[in-house]
């Protein structure tokens, strides 16, 4: 037994106790990874020995039913929606020959062979009313689990953008050091790995409570409160609650019913949800304490102790430096539940074929360059068990289960077993196709990669790069597959000539196996640390990431942002120091968890549920949803981070502008004539004044088509020195003028709004205004963008993947209103909407103008929407997102009826940008002739502009020269020279 003062002293001592320990619960684990379903250990007094023992392994989900039925023994496991069934029946008959171990004899003297055979049979015993009700289950437990996702990205987004615009407003700004970023921009950095590693550790919570859910809560059941209770308390919670809410409410004659249930349900899954999370939590933690003293055989360990080598275990566990390796075994010269410590290391492994794939041995090497005192190198390799093989649950392929879908579609170092012998051994045709399979895949991919950068309109070099990268990577991995194979058929060759050799033989020999290709991992610890180290490791690590992000968001006063990373850090703290893992890896199974004293040899049903909890707790772990949410958090994290350190590099660069992209010809001659009864009415304009009345634009003013308002938001990108000769161009002389100082004067008067947004403000003849606000152009722009509206788009996605989304409104306005309460201070101050909002009010205010209105782009036009419903103004959108299911998010909230009576939105055809946010209340939809390879040519305001021209007629407007580029038909000349609109265009 290794020394508890220093577990790292003796690396020699440490390799022997662990092998010592593995081959104690060798014989054990024939036992300990099945489990009896009976409360006692069965005798072999209870059960014919013609009978063979059925045993339930604690990777199934539930025990097994034995009961006596028809005089047969049968066996019943559930499954999701069916029950599978062992039957075993004892047939005897009369022979004359036969073994001696099957012959008995009857009172007669009649020789007789008895035999049992079992039968195996599915019987499906859900209704469709079960697996509605499941389904239902299933969908509320799914949008909570959405509105996590959403509240994790949301999280990452608000933490980077926070960032951004502190250093925004402290860089460019002027009102501060750079020394003063630095406390910020630590905290942040540091509280990432937490945010990332606690985030995605809740949604694998989330997607295990899910599937239990819908699988009938095995899980959940086993907690320990009993299957009738745990029942009752789903029910309760799921539907009880909500259902007496509504019935409840209907008496009342409530007419909000629906979205106080709804918002009952969603509250009371929460609870559920927090209490299953907090239930695994604790089993983790208690199995962790009550494993780690049969590491170091110490039973009279204090909770002080056992919690101190549980996480000098785990910290040992992550600083070592360990090699893993993939191996390919042949069955008949490697026993596959024996492992050996010393099988493997530097110089190969002579039982395995070949070697598939090995990684860590770069992190081996800097442990060795790292000073004396830090790591020691092992004498001997230490074998650390891994989950797979202490379980040995790996799946065969076989020739019955072989498919081409699961060839395609299996993770290329995944363990498995390929029968290559015997009567389900795989036939030559299958692994043939397998590797026809993988290189048809191959070729498939590139194809598909090069088809979308090809139709994408990518550049030929680039292509070529990626392609031969593409080829270059597949076929290192295409040799491997191709050796595998080549190894198979050598083994099915070697065994047909022995089957030759020996077809005389008349006994069967009852060693004689199905060979087969079995694909493992191995893993050996190289180097580890010291104790002290060791300690070190853990003390700085936990202070640095846990006490100064809580600092800094203590600061920055934002409460809630302090709560959230103080509880993800738990849940951070919980996966990593009480990961039964390492545990596992010492003892080489589950240990003694849930045995009785006297029950070695033998397991019973506590053992089993334990067992099995723990099993089915620990793969949450290890699941391919866990990688999958941990991809995808990162991604969102890397863009979102990629995208503020070029909004920080680049500058705010909001009030340049560009220069003009459209032109007009030398003359304005050039018109699409459209005969008046074809005309839309949506291209006049008829939207109503500023008190809300339905009246049709003053007679005098020159804006009179929805052309007008598309043409303003294409202004307000340019740089100011070039828009009045355009607004002269479009409206005529002496009709439309650029204010270009109320702009400045208004942000003199309002120094405690940061100029964030870019907007022009052009004023007309008749004294009206119109507020233009430019679209997104910057990566600030972009950042505002995804924090307005990325809630409302993911939980549009939500509604479209649940059935009857729909009826989930309520809930969505509730769910959007509690995130937006993750935004810090500081990143509601720089809220575009809020500068805009407070211009039309200081417009409004001055008298100045006798009507004001509000246009935009893109963001423009969200941000004109969200204003224009904020000041009752009128607000004309191009293409922008809908404010309908964010409106709750921003500050003061608006309602439907405010955006109903003050907006209207154009949505060109395949238009992404604008199907955004919920469906718009008033809105016109017009065609785009984009090419389908061109993305994003459908969003463009200047299309817009063409389409808008084309449909409705352009007698007062003039037709600008970009239109036929587009593939817009030339327009007739009204003047009838004949000139064209090109000639005309080269003249300038």
């Amino acid at each position: 037994m290794p020394a508890l003062d220093n577990p790292a002293a003796n690396s020699s001592d440490r390799t022997d106790f662990r092998e010592s320990m593995h081959r104690k619960h060798e014989d054990r684990n024939k036992s300990t990874l099945v489990g009896f379903t009976d409360d006692d250990p069965p005798s072999s007094s209870r059960r014919s020995n013609h009978h063979p023992r059925v045993l339930d392994h604690y990777s199934l989900p539930t025990p097994s039913s034995t009961v006596r039925f028809r005089s047969a023994h049968v066996h019943v496991y559930d499954s999701q929606g069916s029950q599978l069934i062992l039957e075993e029946r004892l047939t005897t008959r009369n022979t004359a020959q036969g073994k001696a171990s099957s012959l008995s004899l009857h009172e007669n003297g009649e020789q007789t062979n008895t035999t049992a055979n079992v039968t195996v049979k599915r019987v499906m015993n859900s209704s469709p009313e079960l697996l509605f009700l499941r389904g239902i289950y299933s969908a509320i437990a799914f949008f909570k689990g959405a509105f996590l996702f959403i509240f994790a990205v949301g999280l990452l987004l608000f933490l980077v953008s926070d960032l951004a615009n502190q250093a925004k407003v402290i860089i460019f700004n002027g009102t501060g050091d750079n020394k003063d970023l630095a406390f910020p921009l630590i905290g942040t950095i540091l509280s990432i790995p937490v945010f990332l590693h606690g985030l995605t550790q809740l949604m694998t919570l989330i997607t295990s409570f899910v599937t239990d859910v819908f699988a009938g809560s095995p899980l959940l059941n086993s907690f320990g409160c009993g299957v009738v209770l745990t029942n009752w308390i789903k029910f309760t919670f799921f539907i009880g609650i909500p259902a007496l809410t509504f019935v409840g409410l209907l008496l009342s004659g409530s007419q909000d019913f629906l979205p106080i249930t709804l918002i009952t349900t969603f509250v009371s899954v929460t609870f559920l949800f927090f209490c299953f999370s907090v239930n695994v939590v604790c089993l983790r933690v208690s199995s962790c304490l009550y494993l780690v003293k049969e590491i170091y055989e110490r039973e009279d360990m204090t909770t002080t102790e056992r919690l101190k080598y549980t996480i000098l275990t785990a910290e040992e566990s992550t600083l070592s430096g360990k090699v893993h390796k993939n191996y390919i075994y042949d069955s008949n010269v490697y026993d596959l539940k024996r492992l050996d410590s010393n099988s493997m290391i530097g110089g190969g492994n002579g039982k395995a074929l070949y070697l598939y794939s090995s990684h860590g041995q770069w992190y081996i090497k800097f442990t060795q360059l790292m000073p004396r005192g830090l790591f020691t190198t092992l004498d001997l390799p230490m074998r650390c068990w891994t989950q797979a093989e202490i379980d040995f649950n790996i799946p065969f392929y076989t020739k019955s289960s072989w498919s081409l879908e699961s060839v395609f579609c299996r993770r290329k170092n995944e363990s498995h077993i390929a029968m290559v012998s015997g009567p389900s051994a795989l036939t030559p045709k299958q692994s043939f196709s397998s590797l026809l399979c993988y290189f048809f895949g191959v070729v498939f991919y590139i194809l598909l990669v090069t088809g979308l950068m090809v139709f994408a309109q990518v550049s030929a070099t680039v292509i070529a790069a990626v392609v031969c990268l593409f080829v270059a990577y597949w076929l290192w991995q295409g040799r491997k597959e191709y050796r595998m194979i080549k190894h198979a058929n050598t083994i099915i060759r070697r065994l047909q000539s022995d089957g030759n050799d020996n077809a005389d033989g008349s006994d069967d020999n009852e060693d004689d196996y199905d060979s087969a290709l079995f694909q493992k991992w191995e893993t050996f610890m190289v180097t580890k640390p010291t104790l002290s180290f060791a300690w070190i490791s853990f003390i700085v690590k936990n202070i640095i990431i846990a006490m100064i992000p809580l600092s800094y968001f203590c600061y920055s006063r934002n409460l809630v942002g302090a709560m959230t990373y103080l509880v993800l850090f738990l849940l951070c703290f919980e996966k990593h120091y009480f990961d039964i893992g390492p545990i596992v890896e010492a003892l080489g199974s589950f240990g003694t968890l849930g045995m009785e004293p006297g029950t070695l040899g033998a397991a019973t049903r506590n053992e089993w549920q334990q067992k099995s909890r723990l099993y089915h707790i620990t793969r949450m772990n290890n699941n391919a949803s866990r990688r999958i949410w941990s991809k995808l958090l990162n991604f969102f994290a890397v863009l979102f981070g990629v995208v503020a350190m070029a909004a920080i590099s680049s500058g705010p660069g909001q009030e340049e502008g560009v220069a003009p992209y459209v032109t007009f010809p030398s003359n304005s001659t050039f018109f699409y004539d459209v005969p008046q009864e074809e005309v839309s009415p949506m291209c006049n304009v008829n939207f109503g004044n500023n008190n809300g009345s339905n009246a049709t634009s003053s007679l005098t003013s020159p804006v009179k088509y929805l052309a007008d308002y598309n043409f303003l938001t294409i202004i307000s990108y340019f740089k100011i020195d070039s828009i009045q000769p355009l607004l002269d161009t479009w409206f005529g002389e002496g009709e439309a003028f650029l204010d270009e100082d109320v702009i400045p004067t208004f942000r003199e008067a309002h120094p405690d709004l940061p100029s964030a947004a870019s907007f022009q403000l052009v004023s007309f003849s008749d004294g009206s205004a119109i507020v233009c606000v430019r679209g997104t152009t910057t990566y600030f722009d972009f950042l505002v963008d995804a924090r307005l509206w990325y809630a409302a788009s993911l939980f549009q996605l939500v509604q479209s993947a649940v059935p009857f989304g729909f009826a989930f409104d309520a809930l969505i306005d509730f769910s959007v209103n509690r995130l937006s309460e993750l935004e810090a201070s500081s990143v509601k101050k720089v809220s575009y909407y809020v500068e805009t909002t407070a211009f039309v009010n200081y417009l409004r205010k001055s008298g100045k103008y006798t009507t004001v209105s509000i246009t935009g782009h893109s963001l423009g036009g969200g941000l004109a929407l969200i204003t224009g419903a904020q000041t009752q103004t009128l607000a004309i959108a191009i293409s922008a997102p809908s404010a309908v299911m964010g409106r709750s998010a921003v500050t003061p909230e608006i309602s439907l009826e405010d955006i109903k009576q003050r907006s209207y939105s154009v949505i060109p055809q395949r238009d992404i940008i604008s199907h955004l946010g919920g469906e718009h209340m008033n809105s016109a939809g017009i065609k785009c002739r984009a090419g389908a390879n061109d993305f994003f040519a459908c969003h463009y305001a200047y299309r817009s502009l063409c389409e808008l021209m084309y449909t409705c007629g352009n007698v007062k407007r003039p037709v600008y020269c970009e239109c036929v580029s587009m593939g817009y038909p030339e327009p007739t000349s009204i003047d009838g020279s004949g000139t064209s609109l090109e000639f005309s265009c080269e003249v300038i």
